[in-house]
């Protein structure tokens, strides 16, 4: 008789379920809240992007586009804006943005091409006629002008972040390879175990 034999069902479930375990995350989600359908922003003022999102989703910087549907090419925004919370807020100063109603932001990493959120359609207009709601206290403002143009990089660059990477010193390293070892030896364990019932 196998000695897995002995150990109950359940019993081995339980562990594997909870040796899996580190490989799952919370749910994760990015929810850009303003602007929002009905929102019209306005040229020669100061627009709010305020969003929401899931507080261990790992995601600690994005870069923030601006895109049109009727036109192709994107303003490029800001670059590595600090999202470590769940809820977040940046001010947009529109200078001479051509006027539409199908604008979008996007929050992404440009890096890897990797789409957090889309905000809902909504307006840019010619200043003083918007309906855009009072900037974001205490957010940092943007100023962005013109149109989509791809030789022109990103209005803002933020300072760089670890995006929740610290350095790694030399103790770290040594435990992350014991734990690699000891990951492949019980995956090969149970693999043989398997294999043998």
């Amino acid at each position: 008789m196998h000695p897995l034999s002995y150990i109950p069902t359940g019993l081995l479930t339980l562990f594997l379920a909870w040796y899996l375990l580190p490989l799952t995350s919370a749910t994760s989600y990015f929810v850009i809240n303003t602007p929002a359908n009905g929102i019209q922003w306005s040229n020669n003022a100061i627009n709010p992007i305020t969003w929401t999102k899931g507080l261990l989703d790992g995601v600690t910087t994005v870069d923030v586009e601006l895109a049109r549907l009727s036109t192709d090419g994107l303003i490029f925004v800001a670059k590595d804006v600090s999202t470590p919370l769940s809820t977040g807020s940046l001010n947009i100063f529109l200078q001479d943005v051509p006027t539409g109603d199908d604008y979008y932001l996007l929050f992404l990493n440009s890096t890897h091409g990797v789409m957090y959120g889309a905000s809902q359609r909504f307006a840019i207009s010619d200043s003083g006629n918007g309906t855009a709601p009072t900037p974001a206290a205490g957010a940092p403002t943007v100023t962005v002008s013109g149109g989509p143009n791809p030789t022109v990089g990103f209005a803002t660059i933020f300072p760089p972040s670890a995006n929740g990477v610290s350095a790694m010193r030399a103790v770290d390293g040594a435990r992350m390879q014991l734990w690699a070892v000891a990951s492949v030896v019980a995956v090969c364990m149970f693999g043989g175990a398997w294999t043998v019932l």
